[in-house]
């Protein structure tokens, strides 16, 4: 209890006891109190008579606190001696913040005591740490006072830290010795004893970490004396310690165990003790109000902060550790029990108790830490041990220490501890403490087997009634629970122990009963007869064998390892029987019982063994057979030792059970049968009684088996029956091979039943010939048997009959003897074998593999050879086919034939080391594992890799190498051969991977040789695929001189490459590796080039033919190719040269005609490559000339410059193609030499010289010519001077204007000549700018984008017409000329882009051309485009280019506000509604174009963009139109019904919102309301993705009544509400956002602004109200807008109404609602509307009757149509529409007919 409680801690006789000892003295009890007669509580109906007058209700003044705890720190003023750093570190320790403490430890120990303790003696430097030693030597005394508290509190974390600070402080030698002199001298008794055992309790603390800490520090400095020592008053040197170590004397132990006590009886006391409460005085005097007092507000607000900041401290400190009573309790009570165990373990050698031990040890409360009961069977009041496991735990050790350290005291307390461990153990449910409590338990009983007649004879005394006033208890009655009875005394009734061991059988020893099951024997050594045999009936021991049948009875061992659980019951049921019968035996005649006569013994051995084998057979006893079988051997073996007559009382029991199982149908009874016979044969000694009758009755089987199995085998039938039968023989054969066919009387006639009947045995049972053969030992018997069995497998159903053979041939269970004749199983594999090819039979081929890796018994060594060689065969003729391309073939042979191939090998290893195989099999097995592995995935490829990696760890190195010349051969075939699967980089990597270029040194072996190549190229297309090439490329020649290509495609494998592909390809990769490899191999390069040229012209003009690739061949791979030979052709070019001078020797050796052969390296290859080109002047060779030189010249002088000039002049007039290829990188180059300047003024000058007449030929090669020396039009370099370019002008005029027809090559040429030209003559006027624009005109006339042949002249003809336009920017003369002339050609260019192209394949350079076509219309003067652009370019959207869509977007939105604009005008001067404002059909045709789009990464064509692009333009018509044009525009996506069919699928596919909101595009990191279309990627998935939102986000803007009508028609409930919940939390804030902010923006602000108009925006809320002031009242509505609109409508709500009639006012209301919700107006134009019906309503204006709006909803106009009749006005839009819907053209009013 707390000091100072009001009621003290004992019993209300305790405190009269010492009452009348305080009265009465030493003498005895006074007279007066002993004398007198005990009043009795009257009961019954006397309880309520004479009933005294209740009590008079008394102030009782409430209990003192107790006194606080004063700090060290202020008692002994160290506040002013301790350094302020050190002092706020130990004012830490005292506060209850968890976390604070924490820190101050910390801060103690890094900051204070780890600086102290590294000092060394000798040190006299360090100032500061002599200074921090004497702070801490000072305030020591602060840490003995807070040091228990911390030990036991209740964080984990602190009481290690404060642990390992205490022993921190012990290992500083300054600081251990004066803590220990401080607790021998100095400290309190108090302290002493808070110190020592909290430090004790701590090092035996529940959580490990803890008690490491404490322990080690405990057992390092804490003794006990080694020979008994009375405490001394006068402080002497300890004999048996030191300065550094404390040893305890007796007080101080008497201390250490008081505290122990304290924490075990009452932890919670001890708690507050060591925690005291701090209370608060309050010093403010309260005011008194009506006699109560009143804290002033200051108080209270003080005491409400001090509570905020309790709480704040508790949640920094962590509520996770704050810990409840109970786990509080269990804590302290665990570490009192561990600082009692050590007491006890530490005392021991010294041979001597603390006087107080035995006291705390005789406590029922102490032991009742056993109990997991919550009211203990032995003790008053709640048990310690109930709820907490650790607590019982730590229980049972202290009673093993007590046992094994002082068994003579522990005799003393047996009469305690008996009742206290067999009422607590028995019921034990935790499996934690029974694993603590079999040592201390078995021991107890073992030691005091007494224990058993004292449980029997306790009682608790029974308690005197009592009611709630404790004060009536007789005097007299004593706390006696720790006065037991020293004696036993039996009573009647058993042991309350013994009945929960009864208990504990019943439920198969508590769950345990692998654990259980082996003590039960010990159990019983301890139990007296008189409680054991005791029983109500005629046999003994009946309520103990009851009880542990009743696990069986009650299923408790039916749980996981039921068998081990089921052998540890059936052994100790038997060890029992056995013990209890001895015991019955020998206590006959003590026990006085007549009914235990001389049978009583048997019976019960009957009794058991019946039920034993009743339950085995039944198998709710699931002990495996044999291990029963032992048991029951063993245990007969033991009653026979007893007795012989206990055993025959168990077998002639067993007996007739035993032989019924031999008659059982079920199989497991046999096996039980065949288990017991075993045992008993193997158990029961040689010469024994026992021995014998198991020999009897063993012969009885084997006769009785025999005979049925004759009989079923010469049955005709194979029923059950004979299955059964041989079933049984099979068992017994297997259970007793070597003593039933070695040396037995019946092995000869079980010899003649299997040889006479194996064909049927075979199709009966095989398992019984298989065991028949590899238990009996006559190999002439066997051998006859299995070479008959082999013979009749043909007949056999062999799928059935030949696995039993094949389990016990690979288990290694036949002997090795049996072999083959002949050829007797030949028939069988043969059978097998097709149908594993024909894939027949699902078993077959795993079949198939086990009769060839076990072929030694079944097949003869030349059938082998023959079958190996057969599949060898077959095997490469498949692979050749399937490797060929053979759709007929089947691969699933190959994987029958490589298992079969594997399994030879496997069986057959020496085979593959043979010469020939090796050659003729393993190529093929390289083939398949490494080549096919490469382009069809199956199981097959592992198998042949581990065949092949096999051989090459056993081949010699001579046969290595013979096997990779002849797959090399194989390789290099196949690496230029069309028609085979594998890529040529894949047979490269099957090379690598197979180890093939290990075997044959690197792969270059492997690749083409210079010879093929060069043949190969020779034989391919070497003119481009079309003149309009020239576009990308200026080398190009004009069409007329080439054909394009046409035809099929070239052959090719399944990628597109033909075979020259496969060959380059192969040694761009390889040298791409292998650089080192490519500089010695420069001759590649050419063909680098060439394959490099004919990919990019394929992906140019993907829909022409190509020599080197098919039409099909994959863009990447051809992307790959072009940048794989780039990269290698720059490597190469820049790194193979030694110096600069190989170009001069290249130059000179070309100019002197010297061949290549007398030069090296870079020079070399040059020198061989242009001898190449002048051989075959092509322009082939002609681009791979000038990629060389592009790369040879970039550093070349001027100088060198020249001289290639002058090789280029050489060469003009015999190769034409490589002059022009020279001339055009030197003109690159830019350095101007002398011989190309004067090369070009030559050119400019020779054409006045060709007559009109040679035009088309020396005209045009001259044109070619001189385009090849113009300079870059942006460098500095002048083309030609101006009047030599007049004068050409004016030539080419000449040949135009004459009577010779002028070939189109000629005036493109001219017209490219022209483009250089226009900056030299800007300046100059003349008819020569009319001829160049009518050069312009004509090209325009005559060329299209559909046309290829005109593709070059469109696009040369752009070009000029784009540096024209640039020059007229500066030139003002020109621009006037140009002016002139500007809207016939750039109307002829619009015509061109707007003419909708036929189905034209996907072109390069027609992309290119139409890109430089749009970047000039799209600039277009605002005169030449009108409403009809529109529609006439609209199809530009879904051109193949990326790029032609983008440009075409941005000339479409012009177009479509040009087209809105015109409908606007149209509308509104269209007073009979005959004007529809409707789409373009042409952007509706290609709108409803279906989409699939099934992955949007493979949507090459971009119509997925183009689509997308479309609703784009679509949504731009609604920009700035009215009411009336956005109502014709939503009609007409209504009915053709493009939002639901298209636009939706279309988004939504795109969004994934069809996988629902969890798979959706993640939109949260993106801004949807805008998009830049310039910086759209189209490689970029996302980038699609969140156009896609975007257009979506614009829908929901513009067109919101149709998104809506189609989610309200949507059937799929959860594509619904994901739409929903996907649109309000991505999109609906930008809207509401994009609305309010248009309410506030400028235009929005102009449309609503009105004098009495007020519009007030609610952003927080989602609000708008609109105020309309007359005569200082208001009209007053508000819109409230959803957080899912514009999915769900606005609502109008009517604020305040004044001067309007309702039905007018809800008319108005309607209208705001419907321009909304099915107007697709904005919030804008609902106000809008609202403004102009009340200001006409107040100016005299009616509304219409039809719409009941004074304003039309759709066009904004009055309600002007009157009827003549009932005088009422109606909108024109409204009588149309009722007109229509009515089908009459009468008033909607008074029905007359409108005129």
């Amino acid at each position: 209890m707390v000091k100072g409680s009001s009621k003290s801690s004992a019993s209300s006789a305790t405190r009269k006891k010492h009452a009348r000892k305080a009265a009465g003295g030493k003498d005895g009890p006074p007279a007066d109190v002993s004398n007198l007669p005990k009043d009795k509580k009257p009961k019954g109906k006397d309880r309520g008579k004479n009933k005294e007058p209740p009590r008079k209700k008394a102030y009782v003044p409430p209990a003192k606190p107790q006194p606080v705890q004063q700090d060290p720190i202020d008692a002994l003023g160290l506040a002013q001696r301790l350094p302020p750093d050190l002092l706020v570190v130990l004012r830490g320790l005292s506060k209850k913040d968890t976390v604070t403490k924490t820190k101050a430890l910390e801060e103690l120990r890094v900051g204070w005591i780890d600086r102290v303790r590294l000092l060394s003696d000798n040190d006299d430097q360090d100032a500061d740490a002599y200074a921090r030693l004497d702070a801490l030597s000072l305030s020591l005394p602060i840490w003995v006072h807070h040091a228990p508290a911390l030990f036991l509190h209740p964080s984990r974390r602190l009481r290690v830290l404060a642990l390992t600070v205490h022993a921190e402080i012990l290992r500083a030698e300054p600081l251990r010795t004066q803590i220990l002199f401080h607790l021998r001298e100095v400290a309190s008794a108090e302290q002493v004893e808070c110190i020592l055992g909290s430090w004790c309790m701590a090092a035996r603390d529940a959580e490990r970490q803890v008690a490491l800490v404490a322990q080690r520090s405990w057992d390092t400095h804490i003794l006990l004396p080694v020979v008994p020592a009375p405490p001394s008053p006068v402080p002497t040197d300890e004999p048996n310690g030191s300065a550094d170590r404390l040893v305890l004397d007796d007080t101080q132990m008497a201390a250490l165990l008081a505290f122990a006590q304290r924490a075990l009886l009452d932890p919670l006391a001890l708690h507050a003790y060591l925690n005291p409460v701090q209370v608060p005085v309050d010093i403010v005097v309260p005011r008194i109000v009506r006699g109560r007092p009143v804290p002033p507000p200051v108080a209270a607000q003080m005491r409400k902060a001090e509570d905020e900041n309790g709480a704040s401290a508790r949640a920094r400190g962590g509520e996770s550790e704050e810990e409840s009573e109970a786990d509080r309790k269990a804590r302290l009570r665990i570490g009192a029990l561990g600082a009692l165990q050590w007491v006890l373990d530490a005392c021991a050698q010294r041979r001597k108790l603390p006087e107080n031990l035995l006291e705390i040890l005789s406590d029922t409360r102490l032991w009742s830490s056993l109990c997991h009961e919550q009211t203990c069977p032995f003790a008053e009041g709640e048990s310690f041990g109930y709820g907490q496991p650790g607590v019982r735990s730590y229980a049972w050790a202290l009673l093993l220490a007590l046992l094994e350290n002082w068994p003579d005291e522990t005799a003393g307390l047996v009469p305690l501890l008996s009742v206290a461990v067999l009422r607590t153990s028995f019921a034990e449910p935790s499996v934690q403490v029974r694993g603590a409590m079999w040592r201390p338990w078995l021991k107890f009983l073992k030691e005091f087997p007494r224990a058993w007649e004292i449980d029997a004879a306790f009682e608790i005394p029974k308690a005197t009634e009592s009611d709630s006033d404790e004060e009536d208890h007789d005097s007299d009655t004593e706390d006696n629970l720790k006065q037991l009875p020293a004696a036993p005394v039996v009573q009647s009734g058993r042991s309350p122990g013994f009945v929960d061991f009864l208990q504990f059988l019943e439920l198969g020893c508590g769950g345990l009963p692998l654990q259980g099951y082996p003590a039960v024997l010990a159990f019983l050594h301890s139990i007296p007869s008189s409680i054991l045999l005791h029983s109500d009936s005629d046999t003994p021991a009946s309520p103990f064998f009851s009880s542990f049948w009743a696990a069986i009875d009650g299923r408790a061992l039916s749980a996981l390892d039921r068998a081990a659980k089921s052998a540890a019951f059936l052994r100790a049921l038997l060890e029992c029987t056995a013990f209890v019968a001895r015991r019955v035996r020998g206590s006959r005649d003590g026990t006085g019982n007549s009914m235990y006569d001389d049978d009583a013994a048997e019976a019960l051995v009957r009794t058991q063994y019946a039920r034993v084998l009743e339950e085995s057979t039944s198998r709710r006893l699931r002990v495996e057979e044999g291990v029963a079988g032992e048991l029951i051997a063993k245990s007969m073996v033991t009653l026979n030792e007893i007795d012989p007559g206990l055993f025959d009382a168990a077998w002639d029991t067993s007996l007739p059970g035993t032989k019924a199982l031999l008659a059982s149908t079920d199989a497991q009874h046999v096996h039980l049968l065949f288990s017991f016979l075993k045992a008993f044969r193997t158990v029961f000694t040689n010469n024994s009684h026992p021995l014998s009758v198991a020999d009897s009755l063993f012969q009885w089987v084997v006769e009785g088996i025999l005979t049925q199995s004759r009989n079923a085998l010469r049955s005709p039938s194979q029923d059950e029956g004979a299955q059964r039968t041989l079933g049984v023989l099979l068992g017994m054969i297997d259970t007793f091979g070597d003593s039933l066919l070695v040396g037995f009387e019946h092995a000869e006639a079980l010899d003649e039943m299997i040889l006479e009947h194996s064909s049927k045995i075979l199709s009966i049972s095989p398992k019984l010939l298989t065991t028949y053969l590899s238990r009996r030992d006559d190999q002439a018997v066997t051998l006859k048997l299995w070479r008959s069995l082999l013979e009749s497998l043909p007949t056999q159903p062999v799928y059935a009959v030949l696995p039993p053979l094949l389990d016990a041939t690979e288990q290694g269970a036949l002997p090795g003897h049996l072999k083959p004749a002949q050829q007797e199983f030949d028939r069988s594999i043969s059978a097998i074998f097709a149908d594993a090819m024909a894939s027949v039979n699902a078993d077959a081929l795993p079949l198939l593999l086990r009769v060839v890796r076990c072929s030694g018994y079944f097949v003869a060594e030349k059938s082998f050879d023959g079958l190996f060689q057969q599949v060898i065969v077959t095997f490469g003729e498949v692979l050749s086919r399937i490797l060929q391309g053979d759709d007929d073939e089947d691969p699933v042979k190959l994987a029958v034939l490589i298992d079969v191939i594997a399994a030879c090998l496997e069986s057959r290893p020496e085979r593959a080391l043979h010469e020939d195989l090796a050659l003729s099999l393993l190529p093929d097995v390289f083939a398949l594992a490494f080549l096919l592995s490469k382009a069809l995935p199956a199981a097959v490829f592992p198998v042949a890799q581990k065949t092949w990696a096999s051989w090459l760890e056993r081949a010699p190195v001579g046969l290595q190498k013979q096997l990779g010349a002849a797959i090399s051969v194989r390789l290099q075939d196949a690496i230029v051969h069309t028609s085979i699967l594998v890529s040529p980089l894949d047979i490269l990597r099957a090379a690598t991977d197979g180890g093939v270029d290990r075997l044959l040194g690197g792969l270059d072996e492997l690749l083409p040789t210079k010879r093929s190549l060069n043949d190969m190229l020779c034989n391919l297309r070497l003119d481009p695929a079309t003149a309009s090439l020239a576009i990308l490329d200026p080398l190009i020649p004009p069409q007329s001189s080439f054909e394009t290509a046409e035809g099929p495609d070239c052959e090719s494998d399944q990628q597109g490459l033909g075979a020259y592909a496969r060959g380059v390809t192969a040694l761009l990769y390889t040298y791409a590796d292998n650089r080192g490899l490519a500089r010695a191999n420069l001759w590649a390069l050419r063909h680098f080039l060439a394959l490099a040229t004919y990919a990019e012209e394929l992906l140019a003009v993907p829909s022409l033919p190509n020599p080197a690739f098919s039409r099909t061949a994959p863009e990447n791979v051809l992307w790959d190719i072009t940048a794989k030979a780039q990269q290698l052709t720059a490597y190469l070019l820049m790194t193979a040269a030694a110096d600069d001078n190989w170009r001069v020797d290249a130059i000179t050796s070309l100019l002197n005609g010297r061949r290549a052969n007398s030069l090296d390296g870079l020079a070399s290859f040059t020198v061989e490559l242009i001898e190449h080109a002048q051989d075959e002047d092509d322009g082939l060779h002609a681009r791979i000339v000038h990629a060389v030189l592009r790369h040879v010249l970039r550093d070349a002088t001027r100088d060198e410059a020249d001289q290639w000039m002058l090789l280029a002049r050489k060469l003009e007039k015999t190769s034409l193609a490589l002059s022009l290829a020279i001339v055009t990188c030197v003109t690159q180059l830019g350095s101007e030499p002398t011989r190309l300047d004067r090369y070009r003024n030559e050119l400019a000058a020779g054409i006045l010289g060709i007559p009109p007449s040679k035009a088309n030929t020396d005209g045009l090669l001259l044109l070619r010519r001189l385009v090849a020396t113009a300079p870059d039009p942006e460098s500095e370099v002048v083309f030609l001077p101006q009047p030599r370019a007049v004068n050409f002008v004016k030539a080419c005029q000449g040949w135009v204007s004459s009577d010779e027809d002028i070939d189109e090559d000629v005036e493109s040429e001219i017209t490219n000549v022209f483009f250089h030209l226009v900056p030299i003559l800007q300046n100059v006027s003349g008819s020569h700018w009319e001829f160049i624009f009518d050069v312009i005109e004509n090209n325009l006339e005559n060329t299209s984008f559909e046309d290829d042949t005109t593709l070059t002249t469109l696009w040369r003809t752009i070009r000029l017409i784009q540096i024209i336009q640039d020059q007229v920017l500066y030139n003002k003369a020109l621009r006037a000329d140009w002016k002139q002339r500007e809207t016939t050609v750039l109307s002829l260019l619009r015509d061109i882009v707007a003419s909708e192209p036929r189905s034209v394949p996907a072109s390069t350079p027609r992309a290119v051309c139409r890109e430089a076509a749009l970047s000039i219309v799209q600039n277009l003067p605002s005169s030449l485009m009108d409403h009809t652009t529109l529609p006439k370019m609209s199809h530009l959207l879904f051109d193949p280019s990326t790029s032609v869509q983008k440009m075409a977007y941005e000339l479409l939105r012009e177009a479509a506000h040009k087209r809105t604009e015109h409908l606007v005008i149209e509308a509104g001067v269209d007073t009979e509604s005959i004007v529809r404002s409707s789409l373009p059909l042409e952007l509706i045709s290609l709108l409803q174009q279906t989409l699939d789009i099934v992955d949007i990464e493979e949507d090459p064509s971009q119509r997925t963009f183009g689509a997308l692009l479309g609703w784009m333009i679509t949504l731009d018509l609604y920009t700035n139109a009215s009411m009336k044009v956005k109502s014709g525009y939503s009609e007409h996506l209504q009915e053709v019904e493009l939002v639901t069919n298209h636009l939706i699928p279309l988004v939504f596919n795109l969004l994934q919102l069809y996988g629902g909101v969890g798979k959706a595009v993640k939109l949260d990191a993106w801004s949807i309301d805008q998009f830049y279309i310039e910086l759209y990627e189209p490689g970029h998935p996302l980038s699609i993705r969140l156009l896609a939102a975007h257009v979506y986000y614009r829908a929901l803007l513009t067109i919101p009544s149709l998104v809506r009508s189609w989610l309200v028609d949507c059937k799929d409930k959860n594509l619904s509400t994901s739409v929903t919940t996907y649109t309000a939390t991505h999109f609906s804030p930008v809207i509401i956002d994009t609305e309010l902010a248009h309410l506030k923006s400028p235009e929005g602000l102009e449309e609503l602004n009105a004098e009495n108009l007020t519009v007030k925006v609610a952003s927080a809320v989602n609000e708008v109200t609109a105020s309309y002031n007359v005569d200082e009242h208001q009209l007053e509505l508000t819109l409230k807008i959803p957080s899912d609109w514009p999915l769900q409508r606005v609502t109008v709500k009517d604020s305040k109404r004044i001067g309007v009639t309702e039905s007018r006012w809800r008319g108005w209301l309607l209208g705001v609602q419907q321009i909304v919700w099915s107007q697709n107006g904005r919030i804008v134009d609902a106000i809008s509307l609202f403004k102009k019906n009340v200001a006409l309503h107040f100016e005299g204006q009616t509304e219409c009757a039809i719409c009941y709006s004074i304003i039309s909803l759709s066009d904004g106009s009055l309600p002007r149509k009157p009827c003549k009749t009932c005088k009422n006005r109606f909108h024109a839009s409204c009588l149309y529409k009722w007109f229509n819907t009515s089908h009459s053209s009468s008033c909607p009013l008074c029905r007359s007919e409108f005129m």
